[in-house]
């Protein structure tokens, strides 16, 4: 008898101390980011039979179990993964509306309004050499501000597809981790141990890696832990981890300046541009900035540049310059006779193609070098003639973009107006997803989070079991002595 209540004392004993032990490893992880909560799982003693009675054998440690709720894990990480997305978003979307911002700075409007304005007095003045400069200093003030956009909208792209290097580095930095702690975790429960730790170090780089973009997990027929990609496929698979890389990819008939995009592969097939699968997170924004908005902007950028370089070349071209030209016995001039060329001539340098006209458009050689090339008259020798300055100042309220639809006002201050409203939404959806993570964070906090005052109520019991299990085998001990002495 007194063996078995030594047993079931020392089975007190480990037990309670076990437990002290969990606490105080709880305790010590209480400010540790990722831990989660330990508790030890005890049962009864398999009993036994002693004649008509079934007596207890003690307790055993069933198990050591971190608090942990897959739910509420795939809860908080699509939180992250929509909040990172969201944030990002809002962060590049503000980039470009800078560059749009005509509040505090000469913006595409004003210099275009000023432009056709400086041709409208131009037409009052024909022959007045100042207002031709001023029309010529203008045009540059135009040229300027289309290379200015371009060029900052092409700063915003480049600061992209650094991202997405630097987020490809890091993201095959988590996987290669995850992928060495699915065979830690696999080689410790296998050999009966508790992975907890392990597990939450797990979590933890899967958090991280949600940031990027959205993932799903789960065990496959083999009891192998996956990570999937969502819409991309598995990137970590048991202790094998897919890596990234990247790379450019150029579309038939694009130009040399397309080849600065970066796209996202597999490392092992090359051959898969997994960019436009990608939806959520840090990299989804990036990759939606970059594709749809930035390169949204640019075509609508080009296409204003376009249209005001041919529709201002195809007037500008029927008249003539400000230069005497020679006439016939009839009196009808004769434009080849003239010393220098006075009509046909572009206000800006052609052929410009619609891709990247942004950046290329330029005035012309010959306007550069004499503003008396500017033409004003529709006929030679009438220095008094307006009819094609006016002519050109009348574009700015014609519908000669989008197949005739738009003006270049209306134009320009949709493209503006819509990169307004999607900044907006994603203010206003980044401080809605915001709010969701904090409460997902909140319910993971009190699911996993560690409480001191909890923890010290536990080291208490724990430590008060531990005494009264140390007393039982004192008791047994001194009752078997006794029976000892009753036989010597």
């Amino acid at each position: 008898m007194a063996a078995d209540l030594l047993s079931i004392g020392k089975s007190g004993l480990f037990t309670a101390k076990q437990s002290m032990s969990t606490t105080s490893h709880n305790i010590a992880n209480a400010n540790t980011e990722g831990y989660s909560r330990q508790e030890v799982k005890s049962k009864t003693g398999p009993g036994l039979t002693e004649g008509d009675y079934v007596v207890g054998t003690g307790v055993e440690i069933q198990s050591i179990r971190r608090q942990h709720d897959e739910l509420v894990e795939k809860k908080l990480n699509s939180s992250i993964t929509n909040s990172k997305f969201d944030d990002e978003r809002t962060l590049q979307l503000g980039h470009v509306e800078e560059v749009f911002n005509e509040v505090n700075s000469e913006g595409m409007n004003k210099v275009l309004n000023r432009f056709f304005n400086a041709f409208r007095e131009l037409s009052n003045q024909p022959e007045n050499e100042t207002i031709r400069n001023t029309v010529k200093e203008n045009a540059k003030i135009v040229v300027g501000d289309f290379h200015r956009i371009q060029s900052s909208l092409d700063d915003i792209r480049g600061s992209i597809n650094n991202k997405i290097r630097l987020s490809v580095d890091e993201i095959n930095g988590f996987t290669n981790t995850i992928a060495k702690l699915n065979k830690e975790i696999n080689i410790q429960e296998c050999a009966g141990g508790m992975a907890n730790d392990l597990r939450d170090q797990r979590d933890k780089a899967l958090r991280t890696l949600t940031e990027f973009f959205p993932i799903s997990t789960y065990s496959d027929a083999q009891g192998q832990f996956v990570v999937n990609v969502d819409g991309v496929g598995s990137i970590v698979s048991g202790g094998l981890a897919q890596e990234l890389s990247v790379g450019s990819v150029v579309q038939n008939g694009a130009n040399s300046a397309d080849k600065g995009n970066v796209e996202i592969f597999f490392t092992s097939r090359q051959g898969i541009n997994i960019s436009d699968a990608i939806k959520g997170g840090t990299l989804g924004a990036q990759l939606k900035t970059r594709n749809t908005e930035i390169g949204g902007l640019e075509k609508q950028v080009d296409e204003l540049a376009h249209g005001l370089v041919l529709a201002t070349n195809a007037i500008h071209r029927r008249g003539f310059a400000n230069h005497p030209v020679p006439v016939d016995a009839q009196g009808n001039p004769i434009p080849n006779a003239a010393a220098k060329k006075v009509t046909g001539i572009n206000f800006f340098k052609e052929p410009l193609d619609m891709k990247r006209a942004a950046e290329y458009i330029s005035i012309s050689d010959e306007i550069e070098e004499d503003p008396n090339n500017i033409a004003t008259a529709l006929e030679a020798n009438k220095p008094g003639d307006n009819r094609v300055a006016l002519a050109i100042s009348k574009l700015q309220h014609e519908k000669i973009l989008g197949s005739g639809t738009t003006t270049f006002e209306e134009q320009y201050l949709k493209s503006v107006g819509n990169i307004g409203l999607q900044t907006s939404k994603s203010k206003i959806d980044s401080e809605q997803s915001a709010g969701i993570l904090a409460q997902a964070k909140s319910f993971k906090e009190r699911l996993a989070g560690v409480s001191l005052d909890e923890e010290a109520a536990n080291m208490v019991r724990y430590q008060n079991a531990y005494e009264a299990s140390a007393k039982v085998i004192k008791a047994s001990d001194e009752m078997f002595r006794a029976v000892l002495g009753l036989l010597s």
